[in-house]
């Protein structure tokens, strides 16, 4: 696991190393144990001669973990130097395509996965991305062409981001290590505000950045001549699901108890591809089907304990999984590591925002960088069991979903009424919160409906948040409409449409980036097996009732492990991996937010409503409505104005010394 970043002078003008150097000490976290640069053209080598093509720079910062010898540095070259490779992740699949590409006369210098890259770039030209299977992003440079291409993995588990004026292309792992360069402007995009309050991210291609992209999932990008060609997409998950949708009590092409099988192949496949490390390797256990699943399999498949990592909080029980993770852990004998943390969030805010590079208003990244930054006391690598609800249909929501697809109108207006008259909860499984998110949307079209669940801010209250001349850039309405339009045609089953929507807007906008930004910031490589490409095709291929059914959620990969999982576990509820936010911000967060969102001097007063703004916080400060999550996106929003104004986010931050605290610890 690595970071990458370089730019491309379209005219040729001599390229600046020390800025090349600038950028790379941005993203040291995601690779301290070494750096690497390739200029083109070398004037180091004594090129003299005017140079008739671009100018280019490469940039590698590297995290050693499969061939840890110098024979792996990147940037990485092919056999004569004509391609040249700087890339981030781990190739799966690299033993089988090395052995193709050996037989078809490549020779190779190093034992890495990366080398696989430039030799199938050489032998199958553009078509080379599609026979990489794993998790990656990468730029690589091909002289003879004096051409630049970008890629980045079918989920999008690894970031790629670029902008080009026309002049000059600029690329990195990370926005902060582009603004580095003087060219590339920090001007906010006011038109995808509305966005991010809605959903507390932005989707690919877009950023909060004007003029600063996102290169999308599952798609390359190529520079050649001075113009872009793409982003060319190379992979589609629409393309597994079945072109005419199975019959309800029709039979499918493969029984349920077949489709278990497979699915148990596929899944222990994932893992033992995902296991090869020449570091020490652990996994994140939080107690859930799906990494007791990923754990299990890996004390199958080795011969030491598999080294386990949990924490809990002690602001609510609610929220704590180390009694459940323990039960994974004792069944199978794991080497299991568990902290009790206590987490400044006010100390972390800021740190989680520079590694985020924009507002990001997910706040189980908190707890996320917790378990990263103890992991790695220990561990290089962790695998997680991230996926399996995008996959399996794990999240209570696609039950909800199908639900109200069939429950008559004045039921739901019962249910409101019912929500009125129960008392205010915070906890995870809290009724009441639940009740009214189930009723909110009552009348909605199906997929309008599940976006208006996952939202952090409904419709209404984001066009009140916004000031009229920022709303009229981009609406509220319009943006869901815009996610509703991205996924399977109309007559496809409900849920095949919901999984395919949320595995392309939530698992790479928010889960990806959540995962990627706080394991990275620890130096921690994440490997996620319920993300394999073949699993994910042939999921999605099968009928949706094997996966979500009467109530039941992830049937499929329940009975697929049901001899494997714990008792306890195999039945237990999803439960996600979160804090209590609406607990902080009406105890320890109240100052900060009071002192952020409600000074004068605020920098979100020039999009957002102060008015609307106090009567948020107030009414979570009385008790009258929850807005904890709502005031963490926009303590995010206000945070980084601020730092885009001081200009700290293009400045290497301080080593965290406080901001996580174990309080205990036992095995």
């Amino acid at each position: 696991m690595c970071g990458i970043c370089g730019y491309l002078h379209v005219t040729g003008q001599p390229v600046d190393e020390r800025l090349g150097g600038r950028m790379m000490d941005l993203i040291r976290h995601r690779g301290p144990d070494g750096d690497g640069t390739l200029v083109v053209p070398d004037r180091a080598a004594g090129a003299t001669a005017a140079h008739p093509g671009p100018s280019v720079l490469l940039g590698h910062r590297r995290l050693k973990i499969i061939d840890l010898s110098e024979a792996a540095h990147q940037p990485l070259p092919n056999e004569d130097h004509t391609v040249w490779v700087t890339y981030n992740g781990e190739i799966y699949n690299f033993p089988a395509l090395r052995t193709a590409l050996e037989a078809a006369g490549h020779r190779f210098r190093s034992h890495s996965d990366t080398e696989t890259i430039v030799h199938a770039y050489e032998e199958y030209g553009d078509d080379f991305v599609r026979r990489l299977d794993g998790m990656f992003a990468f730029a690589l440079w091909d002289a003879r062409r004096k051409r630049l291409v970008l890629a980045r993995d079918r989920s999008g588990k690894k970031p790629l981001f670029y902008t080009f004026d026309g002049r000059t292309f600029t690329f990195a792992s990370e926005i902060k290590a582009m603004l580095a360069c003087p060219w590339v402007t920090t001007a906010v995009a006011e038109e995808h505000i509305a966005e991010y309050l809605t959903f507390g991210c932005v989707r690919a291609p877009r950023t909060l950045y004007r003029g600063i992209a996102s290169l999308p999932p599952g798609t390359w990008l190529a520079l050649e001549e001075g113009a872009l060609q793409g982003p060319v997409r190379y992979w589609d998950l629409r393309g597994s699901f079945p072109s005419r949708p199975h019959r309800p009590g029709g039979r499918s092409h493969v029984s349920p108890a077949a489709a278990a099988t497979r699915v148990r192949e596929l899944l222990t496949q994932a893992v033992e591809s995902r296991l090869v490390s020449d570091v020490p390797l652990g996994a994140l256990l939080s107690g859930g089907l799906d990494s007791t699943i990923v754990v299990g399999l890996m004390a199958r498949l080795t011969s030491a304990p598999v080294r386990t990592f949990t924490i809990g909080f002690s602001d609510d029980p609610s929220f704590d999984e180390r009694e459940y993770a323990a039960v994974a852990a004792r069944a199978f004998g794991t080497e299991h590591t568990e902290f009790v943390v206590r987490a400044d969030a006010a100390a972390l805010l800021k740190r989680l925002l520079w590694h985020h590079d924009q507002p990001y208003g997910d706040s189980s990244a908190v707890p996320t960088y917790a378990v990263s930054r103890l992991a790695r006391r220990a561990v290089t690598v962790v695998l997680n069991g991230d996926g399996g609800d995008e996959v399996f249909g794990g999240y209570e929501r696609f039950h909800a979903a199908l639900l109200a697809e069939r429950t008559p109108r004045f039921v739901e207006d019962l249910g409101r009424l019912a929500a009125r008259a129960l008392p205010r909860d915070d906890g995870y499984y809290g009724v009441r919160r639940r009740l009214e998110r189930f009723v909110a949307w009552s009348g909605e079209p199906p997929l309008r409906r599940y976006l208006g669940w996952v939202s952090v801010t409904d419709r209404e209250l984001v066009t009140r948040l916004l000031r009229p001349e920022v709303a009229a850039r981009g609406d509220a309405a319009s943006v869901l409409a815009s996610f509703a339009d991205g996924t399977l045609p109309e007559g496809a089953p409900l849920l095949d449409r919901l999984l395919y929507m949320n595995f392309t807007t939530y698992l790479p906008d928010d889960l990806h980036v959540k995962v990627d930004r706080m394991s990275m910031a620890n130096s921690l490589e994440a490997r996620s097996p319920m993300l394999d490409t073949a699993l994910v095709e042939f999921v999605a291929s099968l009928p949706p009732d094997f996966k979500v059914r009467g109530g039941r959620l992830k049937i499929l990969l329940r009975e697929a492990f049901r001899d494997l999982v714990p008792p306890a576990l195999l039945k237990r509820r999803k439960h996600g991996f979160g804090v209590p936010v609406d607990r902080w911000f009406a105890g320890e967060l109240e100052g900060m937010a009071r002192e952020l969102l409600l000074d004068p001097g605020s920098r979100t007063r020039r999009y957002l409503n102060d008015g609307v703004v106090r009567e948020m916080f107030d009414e979570h400060v009385r008790g009258t409505r929850s807005h904890g999550h709502r005031l963490w996106t926009l303590i995010n929003l206000e945070l980084w104005c601020r730092m885009l104004e001081d200009g700290s986010l293009s400045q290497p931050m301080a080593e965290d010394a406080e901001s996580v605290w174990p309080m205990a610890a036992g095995a």
